[in-house]
C-alpha cells in the first residue's frame, strides 16, 4: 500500500511539471487561458508540495530500509517508531507550509508577524510540547522498547506502545494504562526485561498471628511450585522480610524462571497467592477451635 501511494504521488508530480513545462497539450484552453500565470503558480506550488512528500516518503522508506537490513530487525523497534513519528511531524508541517503558499501566504512573514502569539501557544501547550520531546527521546534510546516488563512509578506491567504523548503499558489485569512521556521521564523506571537474571518476585503481606517462621513458608511454596521445578532453576528460590508491621510483616518470595514467560509468570502467581489463602484459613480455623484460657487467681488475691 506504501509503494501505491509513493507511485501515486510521483504520477501527480510528474503530471504538474509535464502540464507547467507544456510537454503535455491538454487543451488549447490552457494555452489561451487569461489567468495562465495564476494557474502556473498553483501548479507549481502544488508541484513543490508533492515533490516534498515524495522526498519525505523516500527518506523515511530508505532510512527504515537499510536500518532492517544494518541490525536485521523486521519488526517496529524503538528507531523506526522514532523516524515514523519524524516521519508524521514533516508531513503535517509540510502540508501546513504548502497550503499557505497556495493562497499565497509568505510563511516567513506571516510567523514573524504571529510570533507573539505563538510564544503564548508555547507557554500554554508546554506540558504537549514537553511530552512530545520527551517521546522522541525515549523512542531513540535504549532503555525502553516495546515489549519489556517495565515499572514505571505505582504502575508496572508490559510496554505496547510508545507515543509522542504517552507509553501504553499493559498490567497483569490485561488494563491498558496510558502515563505521560513527561511523568515516565520524572519516575522511578525498572526495567526487568533489561536485566540480565530474570527474577520473578511475588509480594504480599500474612498477618503475624498466621506466620510460624519464615523458613516454614517458604517450604510451603516452594512445595507449592513443584509442578514448575522442571521450569525453574534450582537453588533459585528465596523467601525475605521486606517490612515487618505492627500486626503484618510484608514478604518478597522470588525464584528465576528457566525461559522468562509472561503466561508462566501468571499460572505462578495465581497457584501462589490461592495457596497462601488457604494458609491463612486454614490457620484462621485452628485459631478459632483453640478456646481461651481461663483467669487463675493468683494466691494472695481475692
Amino acid at each position: 500500500m506504501k509503494y501505491l501511494i509513493l507511485l501515486f504521488k510521483a504520477f501527480i508530480f510528474g503530471s504538474l511539471v509535464a502540464i507547467r513545462l507544456g510537454e503535455w497539450d491538454v487543451s488549447r484552453f490552457y494555452a489561451t487561458f487569461k489567468y495562465r500565470e495564476a494557474l502556473d503558480y498553483y501548479i507549481t506550488a502544488l508541484a513543490s508540495l508533492a515533490l516534498f512528500l515524495m522526498l519525505v516518503d523516500f527518506i523515511q522508506f530508505f532510512t527504515v530500509w537499510w536500518y532492517r537490513r544494518r541490525h536485521k530487525v523486521w519488526g517496529d523497534d524503538n528507531f523506526v517508531i522514532g523516524v515514523g513519528q519524524i516521519y508524521s511531524l514533516l508531513l503535517v508541517t509540510g502540508i501546513v507550509v504548502g497550503m499557505l503558499s497556495l493562497f499565497r501566504i509568505q510563511v516567513k512573514e506571516l510567523f514573524t508577524s504571529l510570533s507573539i502569539i505563538f510564544a503564548g501557544l508555547a507557554i500554554l501547550t508546554k506540558d504537549y510540547i514537553s511530552n512530545m520531546i520527551n517521546g522522541m527521546i525515549m523512542t531513540f534510546s535504549s532503555q525502553l522498547s516495546i515489549g519489556d516488563n517495565v515499572s514505571i512509578g505505582l504502575h508496572r506491567g508490559k510496554i505496547t506502545d510508545i507515543t509522542l504523548q504517552n507509553i501504553h503499558l499493559l498490567n497483569d489485569d490485561d488494563d491498558m494504562i496510558y502515563i505521560p512521556n513527561n511523568v515516565a521521564m520524572n519516575s522511578e523506571v525498572v526495567n526487568y526485561t533489561k536485566r540480565e537474571i530474570k527474577r520473578t518476585s511475588i509480594d504480599f503481606e500474612i498477618d503475624l498471628k498466621h506466620l510460624k517462621t519464615v523458613e516454614e513458608l517458604e517450604s510451603i511454596l516452594i512445595e507449592v511450585l513443584s509442578p514448575f521445578k522442571d521450569l525453574i532453576k534450582p537453588e533459585s528460590y528465596y523467601l525475605r522480610v521486606a517490612e515487618v508491621k505492627k500486626e503484618h510483616v510484608a514478604l518478597k518470595f522470588q525464584y528465576i524462571l528457566k525461559d522468562p514467560n509472561k503466561d508462566l509468570e501468571r499460572q505462578i502467581r495465581r497457584r501462589t497467592v490461592r495457596r497462601l489463602v488457604e494458609i491463612i484459613s486454614e490457620r484462621e480455623k485452628i485459631a478459632d477451635q483453640i478456646p481461651d484460657l481461663p483467669d487463675v487467681d493468683t494466691p494472695g488475691h481475692a
